[in-house]
């Protein structure tokens, strides 16, 4: 277990810098620093925390635990979106609320750089629509490393961005491998999902997952099912042979509860970190910390 030892010593050492950066109030970083930074969602911030090292400021507008879906910002965040050289945004629709603000950011002349993008996005069923949690896939992340390094080159050559990311972009290359070997011992018939929303879309295509059912109908945690909707995933569960369900942590978890009650077998109902980092010491308070806490409570299903 060398490679869970490392993991664990990373993330601690990251937990000081996601503190800093990610706060309710939005507010984090070098004051003195003449670049000023934003990220959207907590988990793009504790990326980016990992690529500045305090030469850039940074502020994160989603504190950790907030659902991006849903999420509402107050008047000093929108100010900061605003007042920004450098927005940093998933896009392909996560952040619903911020949309007009990122626009008008623009028009005042903000550089914004959205990922999502850019970084091969999977198609959702919805004629156009793409998958936004692209952060479920390490690798995709290394490919924002790279984008964000870049982004900071433009706005400032003086500093050598791509020296401070390197280390970091290592960091995601181990962990993609330390999760490809966390499942090797679960046979490929057997790697299925399923999940509250479609969000584990990235994270199946990579790991040799599939997704058989999601108890909401898309990629968000803010339509709720039909009744004839809720009776054929039921009928889904009933079908499959999974043992546990799968939901964000950020949301409610009765629907799942509702559902696991409605079938013969047990089912657990599982809550796991996808749309935010999890509390200081929750052991999700990183990116690396959230992706290797839900693996271990993945594999710990398919253990039993």
């Amino acid at each position: 277990m060398i490679m869970r030892t490392t993991l664990i010593l990373k993330r601690s050492a990251l937990v000081a810098a996601a503190v800093l950066v990610a706060s309710a109030c939005g507010s984090g970083g070098d004051e003195s620093s003449s670049i000023e930074v934003v990220a959207t969602t907590s988990i793009l911030g504790d990326i980016t925390s990992n690529l500045i090292d305090g030469a850039a400021a940074l502020t994160t507008i989603m504190p950790p635990g907030a659902d991006p879906h849903e999420f509402e910002p107050s008047a000093r965040q929108v100010a900061a979106l605003r007042s920004a050289d450098l927005i940093i945004a998933n896009g392909l629709g996560l952040e619903e609320s911020l949309e007009d603000v990122l626009r008008a950011a623009v028009e005042d002349g903000v550089v914004l750089l959205e990922i999502g993008p850019e970084v091969d996005p999977l198609p959702l069923e919805d004629a156009g629509a793409y998958d936004p949690h692209i952060w479920l896939d390490p690798v995709r992340m290394i490919e924002a490393v790279d984008l964000i390094t870049s982004a900071l080159t433009d706005l400032d050559g003086s500093v050598d961005w791509i020296a401070g990311a390197s280390t970091y972009r290592a960091e995601l290359q181990t962990l993609d491998g330390w999760i490809e070997e966390q499942f090797d011992s679960i046979d490929a018939s057997s790697r299925v999902l399923f999940t509250g929303h479609q969000a584990f879309g990235y994270f199946a295509a990579r790991y040799g997952f599939d997704v058989v059912a999601t108890i909401l109908p898309g990629a968000t945690t803010t339509v709720e099912p039909s009744a004839s909707g809720f009776a054929a995933v039921i009928e889904a569960l009933e079908a499959s042979s999974v043992q546990a369900v799968f939901t964000d942590i950020t949301e409610s978890q009765s629907l799942a509860e509702q559902l696991a009650n409605q079938v013969d077998r047990t089912v657990a109902v599982v809550p796991l970190y996808v749309g935010a980092l999890g509390p200081e010491g929750s052991g999700a308070d990183t990116y690396l910390g959230l992706m290797s806490w839900n693996v271990e409570a993945i594999k710990t299903v398919f253990e039993q």
